[in-house]
């Protein structure tokens, strides 16, 4: 009998794994094909030979998504694997569930409720036959997506996927303000304040909580710096996602040192023939970056940061052959003795001890998860943030 349960489970879970492949493959096929058709209809009347090439590059970054998915959902089928529930077999997990289910307090620290309650949506969403009792409370909440470093190059603000799904399936509505994914945490600053401050003047009554992915939170944190106690109290907090609060120290590679000591040289001549120095290897934001000014700045400012709202950091680690291919360069390139996510270690993109934010701990995953490409389960991150956010009375 015991055999039989097994492998019934086994069938299960592989069923569910392709239905879930399918499903991401259908998102990808049905907004992918009204991308390439709007492009193409596009295409035939632009003159511009850069608009042009960006049209060309944005219809195939969709066939390459598109193609992705479905190759994803081919391997599927070779998959036998079982998927397994980390909380199913640990007591302390069923009552730290049961705690967050009835609001009672847990004696456990903010990150194993977190972890718990992420783990146990991510089952949910992977295997269609487990019914979890967690469930997502109203809010009436709107989401200010902020996007990293280069986030140009892809069709989407981060983690838009798992915003989408919130709108549509909890009617929690999103934002997504622009912000140059080359220039500093200043100019960028300056931006959010206007794009911020023009949104709320139109909608005062909308409380916003910022979904900060990498530098994204390095942005905000200049933004609330220069708001100060001023802040609107209608932002009630802000999220980082895999931000490299204490810096980065592949900003201080050696072959990074080389690529800026080359790139000086296009700089100097862009001023000479130009008037102007073009910033092509993007200083500022390397600046930005940097661990030891991100130290010495969190160090000097973190008191001078609003008060009022909450703050949280969850940070990602990948093993090289777990991550992106992107990310499996980066981790050859910028190597790293720490934990990392492939841009940022883990150590640094939490709060250091003397600031009262609440660390949400590690999770699996590599710097590109919020991508609409990913595989990874952006629902579960973000639901699972809007639970322990209600179940804290932050929300």
């Amino acid at each position: 009998m015991t055999a039989i349960n097994v492998l019934t489970k086994s069938f299960s879970h592989y069923r569910s794994r392709i239905q879930k492949r399918k499903d991401t493959y259908n998102y990808a096929k049905h907004t992918s094909a009204e991308e390439i058709i709007f492009n193409l209809q596009k295409l035939v009347k632009l003159k511009d030979k850069k608009d042009i090439i960006n049209t060309v590059m944005s219809i195939s970054k969709s066939s390459i998504w598109m193609s992705r998915s479905a190759f994803t959902v081919l391997t599927s089928y070779f998959d036998v694997s079982s998927l397994e529930n980390l909380n199913l077999n640990s007591e302390r997990a069923q009552d730290i569930i049961a705690s967050v289910t009835n609001k009672r307090t847990v004696d456990a620290p903010d990150q194993e409720v977190f972890n718990v309650i992420y783990h146990e949506l991510a089952h949910s969403h992977m295997v269609k036959d487990y019914r979890t009792s967690l469930k997502v409370p109203d809010t009436k909440v709107t989401i200010v997506l902020v996007s990293g470093v280069l986030n140009e190059i892809f069709s989407t603000p981060a983690f838009q996927r798992g915003a989408e799904t919130l709108l549509n399936q909890y009617n929690i509505k999103h934002i997504t303000p622009h912000v140059d994914g080359k220039k500093g945490a200043r100019e960028n600053a300056l931006a959010l304040r206007k794009q911020i401050d023009d949104y709320m003047e139109k909608n005062p009554e909308e409380r916003l909580w910022f979904f900060c992915f990498s530098k994204g939170g390095i942005d905000t944190l200049h933004y609330l710096r220069a708001k100060g106690e001023k802040l609107s109290p209608n932002i009630v907090g802000i999220s980082f996602v895999a931000t490299p609060i204490m810096g980065s120290d592949h900003v201080n590679n050696k072959l990074l040192k080389m690529v800026n000591a080359i790139g000086k040289v296009p700089e100097k001549v862009s001023k000479k023939i130009l008037g102007k120095q073009i910033d092509v290897i993007a200083s500022e934001l390397q600046k930005s970056l940097s661990k030891n000014f991100r130290e010495s700045w969190f160090k000097r400012n973190h008191k001078q940061l609003p008060s009022k709202p909450f703050y949280t950091a969850v940070a990602f680690e990948a093993k090289w052959h777990q991550s992106h291919v992107w990310m499996m360069l980066t981790k050859a390139i910028f190597r790293s003795q720490k934990s990392n996510d492939g841009v940022v270690d883990v150590e640094n993109a939490q709060f250091p001890y003397y600031f009262q934010g609440h660390n949400l701990g590690v999770l699996e995953g590599h710097h590109l998860v919020g991508s609409r490409s990913s595989f990874y389960d952006q629902e579960a991150l973000m639901k699972a943030h809007i639970i322990f956010l209600d179940y804290k009375k932050l929300l």
